[in-house]
């Protein structure tokens, strides 16, 4: 016997003394164990297969999830989508968000915002020396940046190029003007406004070069633009520091593009019904993707007499019927031009999936079915009203539960204010306003304004009060938040932010007109959030105030996520009715399944996976256990011929002393 190698089945025998083929032997012997192996892997693959179906069929819910969503949501939806267009798209171009009310509004631009520009005087060569030094270079009251001049860059071209490396609030460049000294430095500033004026301290002193001066003329002055909105005794007139005006209409963004303030010029805000079907029509397409999956996974092709994975499988058909039932309701409260799917041209057919009638949806997003935007988004969203105009339903979340009938209970305790600071005493009857005593410095909201300037001149109290509050409201620096300015019964001015809330705080930085106006530029206010709860079925849940705005907290029973504006000047009650439209109701049947802490489909994946897990391990159990037996057969069939070749040997030696014997 010879031992020809060894590989993973064990030895290998060529020359067996037996002539029996051990290797078919042992693969006999082991066959069932194998068979079991095999059909262990296959019902593994068989699992891997259908938990790759879920995990497919999951990431179209997601994508219907969000499809949904936009639909579904209470606030800054596919029913809030705006949009807004301008008479002369050369004078006036707008953006409207979902904040915007819908609406007409004439607006006059009587000058637009312009940049400080300066220059120097004139030079007969850009490349002629100029003094060393520094020069510090300031834009309304942003910090200052500074240029070095030496003897490698004191020249006019040499003083821009520098001043353009600093990355300051201001850019150089040097002009021809065609003189006999044509060659000037011209500093523009990169921001607009009546008080981003540009001011230089210059210490380019040094040196055998001429002198310069960067602002010897005003090329241009900084200025505001103005725009009025509506005409007549009651048009409101603003400044803006720039040609982006905002918070002048709510919710709109406007862009001054061109003044004339003889040509009113008409905003037209409205809804975005291209972007609302668009919203709708995507929703449609993806919902017939998960239902046709489903649908394409549980058919039975009788050509090839073959399943689909989730054929039988109660998880998708109980999904598919969820999705159907969830869309499928009418909604109450709403008329038959917009309680059902059929209001916006939707329909099921005869798989489940959704047909869209486009036409029929153009018609009712244009309103000619009966129906407003506004209804039709009660069809679809999380909605509420309530029986109190000083307590409104603002919005709520996937998490906050539909009412019922008879509402949610709210209990206002206490309002929000505002901060407002009154001057220590009232000022004189004629107020006399004159540099340095004409400036404010503000803290509104957190925030710090640049200088406020006030015009010079003699003012009764009542004419500043209109004054102040416009340059204060014109403040770039304040960033859109707004003041009202008036006097109290004792004739002192009082400042208050426009902000509701905790984060609403007034108070100063200092300004020369402090003392003018009765103010020691000490006093400080800040304002206080709302205070209330929310009353379900005699139980108390627990709400939480941010300025006017009362939200339930988070893992309440039923207003998790709710958020009602409460307006009134004093403690009140309402009932606020919220109703899931079907988008919302859709939403719920989707967070049940896909919610990542204890959705139904992160139990199928993990049921899978287990399962799977659990094969895997008797697998490898059994292909040890086989290669064992195998390895013990091996080591049996290689003793027993190792024994027969040992016989055979002796077998040769006796018939070779046999025969000596007999020659003997």
């Amino acid at each position: 016997m010879a031992v020809s190698g060894v590989n993973s089945n064990g030895l290998n025998f060529t020359g067996l003394a037996t002539g029996i083929d051990t290797a078919k032997i042992i693969d006999g012997l082991n066959k069932i164990n194998q068979s079991k192996i095999d059909s262990l892997k296959a019902q593994q693959a068989d699992l891997t297969t259908k938990q790759t179906t879920f995990v497919q069929l999951q990431a179209k819910l997601f994508d219907l999830q969000s499809k949904t969503a936009g639909l579904a949501r209470s606030a800054g939806g596919a029913f809030d989508a705006r949009k807004a267009t301008t008479s002369d798209s050369t004078a006036l171009s707008a953006a409207a968000g979902t904040a915007a009310v819908p609406g007409t509004y004439s607006l006059t631009i009587g000058s637009l915002a312009q940049a400080a520009q300066v220059s120097s005087d004139g030079y007969a060569d850009p490349n002629a020396q100029i003094k060393q030094g520094t020069l510090a270079i300031q834009v309304g009251s942003r910090a200052a940046t500074t240029v070095t001049i030496d003897s490698r860059n004191n020249t006019l071209q040499g003083l821009a190029d520098a001043i353009n490396t600093a990355q300051g609030d201001v850019r150089a460049a040097v002009i021809n003007d065609g003189t006999a000294a044509p060659y000037r430095l011209v500093l523009n500033s990169t921001q607009t406004g009546a008080s981003n004026t540009i001011s230089v301290t210059n210490n380019l002193t040094t040196g055998s070069g001429a002198s310069i001066n960067p602002t010897a003329r005003t090329v241009q002055a900084a200025s505001d633009a103005t725009v009025t909105l509506g005409s007549g005794a009651g048009a409101i007139a603003v400044n803006s520091a720039s040609n982006q005006v905002n918070g002048l209409i709510p919710g709109v963004s406007l862009n001054l593009l061109s003044a004339n303030p003889t040509k009113p010029v008409t905003l037209s805000v409205a809804t975005d019904t291209d972007s609302l079907s668009k919203s709708l029509q995507d929703f449609v397409t993806s919902y017939n993707a998960a239902v046709g999956f489903i649908n394409d996974q549980s058919r039975f092709d009788a050509s090839t007499q073959t399943a689909g994975v989730l054929l039988g499988n109660n998880d998708a058909a109980a999904l598919r019927n969820d999705l159907a039932a969830a869309i499928s309701t009418t909604i109450p409260g709403l008329g038959s031009a917009a309680n059902r799917l059929s209001s916006v041209g939707l329909s099921f057919k005869q798989d489940g999936t959704l047909a869209l009638d486009q036409g029929k949806l153009d018609r009712a997003l244009s309103g000619q079915t009966g129906a407003s935007v506004g209804d039709l988004k009660k069809l679809f969203a999380l909605s509420g009203t309530s029986d109190n105009p000083g307590v409104q339903f603002a919005f709520g979340t996937d998490k906050t539960k539909p009412s019922g009938a008879g509402g949610f209970g709210v209990q206002v305790t206490a309002p929000a204010t505002r901060a407002t600071v009154t001057a220590s005493g009232p000022p004189a009857a004629i107020i006399s306003i004159n540099p340095p005593n004409n400036s404010l410095l503000l803290k509104l909201n957190g925030l710090a304004s640049s200088d406020i300037s006030i015009p010079t001149g003699n003012y009764a109290p009542d004419e500043l009060v209109a004054i102040i509050q416009q340059q204060i409201n014109a403040n770039a620096a304040l960033n859109g938040n707004r003041v009202t300015v008036g006097r109290d019964g004792g004739g002192r001015f009082q400042i208050t932010s426009q902000q509701y809330g905790s984060t609403s705080t007034v108070g100063f930085a200092g300004g020369g007109a402090l003392g003018a106006l009765g103010f020691t530029g000490t006093e400080t206010a800040k304002g206080t959030d709302v205070v209330g709860t929310f009353t379900v079925n005699g139980t108390t849940e627990a709400a939480t105030g941010a300025g006017q705005t009362l939200a339930g907290n988070a893992g309440n029973a039923n207003t998790d996520g709710l958020r009602v504006n409460a307006t009134t000047s004093d403690p009140t009650s309402a009932a606020v009715t919220v109703s899931q439209g079907l988008g919302s109701r859709l939403n719920t049947v989707l967070n049940k399944y896909l919610n990542a802490k204890d959705g139904r489909l992160q139990s199928v994946n993990a049921t899978f996976q287990s399962r799977i897990d659990d094969l895997g391990k008797t697998i490898t159990k059994q292909n040890a256990t086989l290669q064992a037996k195998s390895d013990q057969l091996t080591k049996q069939f290689a003793a027993m011929e190792s024994a027969v070749n040992n016989l055979k040997g002796l077998q040769t030696q006796l018939a070779s002393l046999a025969s000596t014997k007999s020659s003997n």
